[in-house]
């Protein structure tokens, strides 16, 4: 197949790949489960379980077995409501939680040819067996939230907005969210052992029954609001953790982000029994121009929502913008690492989410070849998006969040299986590039 290397200034190289030849959908009938019946302000809503903000191919199953994992629960921004209810019900920046006792939920899932099931599924929960809730902490920059009947609520020390999920093959998981951003660390039945939070920031967690732990960047308290942690992936080694800003910081303001294509990327170490041993990298992906994916978007609309894992320098990043859909391969093995540099203070200016021109900056950023392009190749891709990952170095699986059926929509999956010229590239990749 033809090649077209494209090098643009910012010195990311982007190779369009051989790209597969078809998605197919996958029956997902045991997925659409009932949740609840409620009333928002008078409008009725019949709401189903949203299993599909995280994907994640647990390795050498003898069947082909998911974890995927709920978000906060159903809500509805406040300047989303007309949109669903003809008027708007609120101002602000206030959301709304119909379900406002919600409580976050693994869900192991089972491939037996075509069709999904769901095998098992865990509601988070601290050891003490406080249940998380999917209600906003106490933090600086969070929404405020609010019940079906428009009054507000509490916030929650326990709150979590779970937005992607790590397995670890001797069991248990890492989870990503939204709201800290912060990552969970939880056993094998749903209980979270800890949470990592950035340093300066554990006093919105006071009071939470899980134990809080202040070890991450403090510059990630800039991260857009709902624009938090979206993608984590483990890889193979077991012993090197990846996770994904969905969009650049809002640093210093929500203007530089508006126009922003530098997306931070962590990198942190474990120790042989999985927990968190050290920060061990943070880097920069480049995400495409707007006009690449959806030119009809603007660039804010630009999004990172999944990453999996090919070795301990390279991983697969999903960037989704409208109706576009395109997954790269991001290798690290030369990018700059950001730790410990000016680029990881807030004082800093101008910011690195204000920069264009990286290299001119003395920033490396990640290395990234498109592999996969939704928009070329046989049958099309659903919707809302936001799970993906990859099984035996060969196949994309995708899982949309249905919202809860706010609007009745339905959880989907999709496989999609790479050609042999993007087999060949992850190969490749285990070589430092």
């Amino acid at each position: 197949m033809k090649k077209t290397w494209i090098f643009n200034a910012l010195s990311v190289w982007v190779l369009m790949a051989g790209l597969p030849a078809g998605a197919a959908e996958l029956n997902v009938a045991a997925l659409q489960v009932p949740l609840a019946d409620v009333s928002v302000a008078g409008h009725p809503l019949h709401l189903s379980v949203g299993m599909g903000s995280g994907l994640a191919h647990a390795r050498g199953t003898p069947a082909p077995v998911f974890y995927s994992v709920t978000d906060r629960g159903p809500n509805i921004a406040c300047n989303k409501s007309a949109k669903i209810f003809g008027s708007q019900l609120c101002q602000g920046k206030s959301v709304i939680f119909p379900v406002p006792t919600f409580t976050p939920r693994i869900y192991k899932l089972a491939l037996a040819g075509e069709e999904v099931k769901v095998l098992q599924s865990w509601p988070l929960h601290a050891v003490n067996q406080t249940a998380l809730t999917g209600l906003p902490p106490a933090l600086t920059h969070a929404e405020k939230a609010l019940n079906a009947d428009l009054q507000a609520l509490a916030s929650s020390p326990d709150g979590v907005d779970s937005e992607c999920i790590a397995v670890l093959d001797k069991g248990g998981f890492w989870i990503g969210e939204e709201y800290g951003p912060s990552l969970l660390r939880v056993n094998a039945e749903g209980a979270v052992l800890e949470r990592l939070v950035p340093k300066g920031s554990e006093q919105a967690y006071a009071g939470s029954a899980v134990p809080i732990r202040a070890v991450l960047p403090p510059l990630l308290v800039k991260r857009t609001l709902n624009r938090g942690f979206e993608g984590i992936a483990l890889a193979p080694d077991q012993r090197t953790l990846f996770v994904t800003l969905q969009s650049p910081f809002s640093n210093p303001d929500a203007e530089t982000f508006k126009h922003s294509r530098n997306v931070r990327i962590l990198k942190i170490a474990l120790n042989a029994q999985g927990d968190f041993e050290k920060m061990a990298g943070a880097y920069v992906f480049q995400v495409p121009q707007v006009a690449q994916l959806a030119p009809d978007k603007k660039q804010k609309d630009v999004k990172v929502s999944a990453l999996s894992a090919v070795n301990n320098h390279a991983v697969l990043a999903m960037v989704r913008a409208g109706k576009g859909l395109q997954v790269y391969l991001l290798n690290f093995a030369h990018a700059s690492s950001l730790l410990g540099t000016a680029w990881a203070k807030a004082e800093t200016t101008p910011s690195l989410e204000a920069q264009h021109d990286l290299e001119k900056v003395g920033i490396k950023p990640a290395r990234a070849t498109l592999i996969y392009d939704a928009a070329v190749g046989k049958g099309k891709l659903p919707e809302k998006v936001e799970g993906m990952s990859l099984v035996e170095g060969r196949t994309l699986v995708f899982i949309t969040d249905n919202d809860f059926g706010i609007r009745g929509e339905q959880t989907e999956m999709v496989r999609v299986p790479l050609d042999a010229e993007a087999e060949a590239r992850l190969r490749l990749s285990s070589a430092p590039a």
